[in-house]
């Protein structure tokens, strides 16, 4: 069995086509004195753009390929009965930027045809299992998902009608990705009257795959189907509440000022020591278990002066009920629920309720190290690599005023020194004051002081890394680099 495949780049529809010969090999059968075989062969594939339509925003990409790349079978016809033999096809199909797209086997010829000659083996009528095949017949059965063909399973005969049957269809709008593998079993009884020869069929298994259409941050359902190129296709402007699907939590985003999508609410996503976060859903490179479980209160026990630590904090479901006015709660304290002048109970939302007070959600505060999902450790330069935000979004950078980093969007908005500004629409920033490691301050100064990590060490240090901070009415520094990296602090993400 030989086989070769590319890939199908369209615009428009995508079609990918593989074409298998199959060949039964009958060589002397009984009338001449030998045994029969059964072999498959897997030609080069034929692929080939279909149903072409005007150029789409992203391509769609798929692929097939087959395994083994050979296999035989022997068969010995002794008597009117026939013998029978069957083999076994892996087929894994690729597809990526889809808007959908369906799976088929089909061919252009329902019967095996000696090659040379004319006679034929005809297909099966109706269904039937493998050791129920009546002599001069074949069919094949397939499974989805899995390596195997039950040995129960019903053949039938090859479809003729259009492209073939359709063994999957996934009508999702949106597919980034997705791999799917097929069991296909193709199965004879051959007559011992049969002359010897290779019997033959072309089978095609071919994908239709639609372009993946892009569409604004407003048509999503989740965090983590937040791309580059969707945030591309958004309004300035543009606002909608997402769901996290790693707890269900919903997030109020938006495209703004700076021409990039941001949360316009704090991260409220518990770590946990029995839960990793993986790159499927979170913006990691590899899977990352916290070391420790976020806690639910700023005490002693919680805090560190171990920098290395990632530690979190979840200190209450509350809102700020004053955002754009400095009313400071002080220290030590342990937990919102010390801070009622300030703060109002409220859970984060598990739907998307609309509700604008969820923009003012608390949310947790992370160390950096926690921030940065293990990968800022005490890195002086560059960025860390990854975070505890959503797959798709990303800790905002600090270290220059380009778009992207939190002084390009403070610029950019022209928020300048006004705090009322920052902490109003559209962009809610919320003084959630800091956890310190210290019993003397613990959670401290919320409801005048905002603290919120960036990506960025601080340069030439291993012990701090920048952030933005504002307190008051007129202080702003996006570029903050006092604090040290075991101090817990707000999240906002941005799309990559």
């Amino acid at each position: 069995m030989r086989r070769g495949q590319r890939k199908v780049n369209v615009a428009g529809s995508a079609s990918c086509i593989s074409l298998l010969l199959l060949a039964f090999l009958l060589v002397n059968p009984l009338i001449g004195g030998r045994a029969s075989a059964l072999e498959e062969v897997i030609e080069n594939s034929e692929n080939y753009d279909d149903l072409v339509s005007p150029q789409a925003t992203t391509i769609s990409t798929v692929n097939i390929a087959f395994s083994p790349t050979e296999g035989s079978a022997s068969m010995a016809p002794s008597a009117t009965a026939g013998a029978s033999a069957k083999l076994l096809v892996k087929a894994t199909v690729s597809v990526e930027n889809s808007g959908g797209y369906s799976v088929y086997v089909g061919s252009s010829s329902a019967n095996l045809t000696r090659v040379g000659g004319t006679e034929t083996i005809a297909p099966i009528s109706g269904t039937k299992k493998y050791g129920e095949m009546t002599t001069n017949t074949w069919g094949y059965a397939w499974a989805r998902n899995t390596d195997t063909v039950a040995d129960d399973a019903q053949y039938k005969a090859i479809s003729t009608a259009g492209r073939g049957e359709t063994l999957y269809t996934n009508a999702s709008t949106s597919i980034p990705s997705e791999t799917t593998t097929y069991a296909l079993s193709f199965a004879a009884n051959i007559g011992a009257d049969k002359p010897a020869g290779t019997y033959r069929n072309s089978v095609t298994m071919s994908v239709v795959s639609s372009p993946l259409e892009i569409v604004g941050l407003t048509s999503l359902a989740n965090m983590q189907d937040m791309t580059t190129a969707v945030c591309a296709a958004s309004k300035s402007g543009d606002t909608a509440q997402l769901k996290d699907a790693r707890d269900g939590k919903y997030y109020w985003v938006g495209k703004l000022t700076d021409g990039k999508c941001w949360m316009t609410q704090n991260l409220d996503l518990d770590l946990s020591t029995s839960k990793a976060l993986t790159p499927s859903d979170s913006d990691v490179t590899a899977n990352w278990t916290p070391g420790y479980t976020t806690a639910t209160s700023a005490t002693s026990s919680t805090i560190t002066n171990d920098r290395m630590q990632a530690r979190s904090w979840n200190l209450g479901n509350y809102r700020i009920t004053n955002p754009t006015t400095a009313n400071d709660c002080g220290y030590p304290k342990n937990s919102a629920a010390n801070c009622t002048s300030q703060f109002t109970a409220y859970l984060t939302p598990t739907s998307a309720n609309a509700d604008i007070n969820a923009h003012y959600i608390l949310g947790n505060h992370y160390s950096w190290n926690a921030a940065t999902a293990g990968t800022g450790g005490e890195i002086y330069s560059g960025q860390a690599s990854d975070s505890i935000c959503p797959k798709g979004w990303r800790l905002p950078t600090a270290n220059d005023t380009s778009i992207g980093s939190l002084q390009g969007l403070i610029n950019s908005g022209s928020v300048g020194a006004n705090v009322a500004v920052l902490t109003s629409s559209p962009y809610y920033f919320v003084r959630g004051g800091k956890v310190e490691p210290n019993n003397s301050w613990l959670f401290a100064r919320a409801g005048d002081q905002g603290y919120y990590w960036s990506s960025t060490p601080k340069a030439s240090s291993s012990t701090t890394a920048y952030y933005l901070t504002f307190n008051g009415a007129s202080t702003i520094t996006p570029l903050g680099d006092t604090y040290a990296r075991n101090y817990g602090m707000s999240v906002r993400c941005i799309a990559r």
